[in-house]
């Protein structure tokens, strides 16, 4: 399967979704292809270094983007791509060939409108793949960077929620764990499984653990996924 992390805005936390996902799936047994589409190139620096084992490819042009996808999903499980932060043609070329689409968003009214434009854009692609014989493509918002203080979110959630686009239940908390896993090359899941006692790390881990097993698995078991904060309690 192709997953694509979509959205147009920059700092919406699209590259931590994404490589976040990338090691969750390894980590599950599965055989991962990564696509670094995002000029400024974080997530091959990340991964190189958070998970070696993963074949991550920088591609910057729309006809490599093709060919590697083409390349990648005959050899693995899964491929993950992480697009650049616009609405340009490579962007149009993930979203056309894409499985899956995540759209990371923060709680705010700019975010909203950059989700908004993205959601359109997809609206497009999906046009076009449903005029050439292709099936439909599974889109999903997710509210990143939540607050537990505050009232902003759940205005924007309800706004959200009015899109034809499901928004996951589950939502990325604002967390320290998170900013440190960047810091270190590594992954908020890692992070809780090398400190155990960590609560921070275990949350954030959490946070994670509950948003895949919920877009990726038919039958969520919350109970695994809180076994990260169990650990730290």
């Amino acid at each position: 399967m192709i997953h694509a992390v979509v959205n147009q805005k920059g700092g919406a936390g699209k590259t931590t979704l994404a490589v976040h996902l990338a090691v969750h799936l390894v980590d599950q047994g599965r055989r991962v292809g990564f696509i670094d589409n995002d000029p400024q190139q974080s997530a091959a620096r990340w991964l190189k270094r958070a998970e070696p084992s993963i074949d991550c490819r920088s591609v910057l042009d729309a006809r490599g983007l093709v060919t590697t996808l083409e390349e990648l999903a005959d050899e693995y499980d899964d491929v993950v791509c992480d697009a650049a932060p616009r609405l340009n043609e490579q962007t149009h070329v993930l979203m056309y060939f894409a499985d899956k689409i995540l759209i990371p968003t923060r709680p705010t009214t700019l975010d909203l409108q950059a989700t908004i434009e993205t959601k359109q854009s997809i609206d497009k692609v999906a046009q076009a793949r449903e005029a050439d014989g292709r099936g439909p493509i599974d889109v999903h918002l997710v509210l990143n960077f939540v607050r537990t203080v505050g009232n902003l979110h759940k205005t924007v959630r309800e706004a959200l929620r009015a899109m034809d686009y499901p928004l996951a239940r589950t939502a990325l908390g604002m967390r320290d764990a998170v900013a440190k896993a960047v810091t270190l090359s590594t992954t908020t899941q890692r992070l809780a499984e090398d400190a155990p006692t960590d609560r921070g790390a275990g949350a954030a881990a959490a946070d994670f653990d509950k948003l895949f097993q919920e877009l990726f698995d038919h039958e969520p078991d919350y109970a695994h996924a809180d076994r990260h904060l169990l650990a730290a309690a």
